[in-house]
């Protein structure tokens, strides 16, 4: 029983932690204090790593992979025209914000906890990343990012996140079956 009220504990602790993680990051992108984001991210993360007691390096290595998707993802989005970031690097005009990779970091720190029962549900998890334009509109909202053109946009955004998400969630099984 303890082991059980334990482990939903976590996956509550999961899931607000980085729902503070998304709204410090947004902030920061609106606000272009990269800090604002950093320091809540690398806060959260050490919290994450102290509770994660098994397959601390398949978690490290799944978000690290997750960053790198998060720049690939975000800057294309960026280079394409699709959308306009605040508070990104002024010598890379095009690269991901950091805050953006630090909410991938925070993102995928959720997979194998407060996302834990998507695991395996493919079409759920797709249609999960459908709805990510709603995160960008957050976004928006506030000043964060600029979505540009027109819905065809939107679509893209979706399309990307579905795949992002079905590919994620495919690592971390292979890496948590290690």
């Amino acid at each position: 029983m303890i082991k059980y009220i334990l482990s939903h504990t976590n996956v509550a602790i999961n899931y607000f932690g980085f729902s503070i993680v998304w709204i410090c990051c947004v902030y920061s992108g609106a606000q272009g204090e990269i800090a604002l984001a950093l320091i809540p991210t690398i806060i959260f993360l050490y919290l994450h790593f102290m509770i994660v007691t098994d397959h601390l390096k398949e978690e490290i290595q799944l978000i690290l992979i997750a960053i790198l998707m998060g720049v690939i993802v975000d800057s294309s989005f960026s280079f394409f025209g699709i959308i306009s970031y605040n508070g990104n690097i002024m010598s890379i005009p095009h690269f991901a914000p950091v805050w953006i990779l630090c909410m991938w970091a925070g993102f995928a720190a959720q997979i194998n906890h407060a996302m834990n029962r998507l695991r395996g549900k493919y079409l759920l998890i797709g249609f999960y990343g459908l709805l990510a334009p709603l995160a960008y509109l957050g976004g928006e909202t506030i000043n964060a990012v600029l979505i540009l053109g027109g819905n065809i946009n939107y679509t893209i955004i979706s399309i990307s996140w579905a795949m992002s998400l079905m590919i994620l969630f495919k690592i971390s099984a292979y890496l948590m079956a290690k």
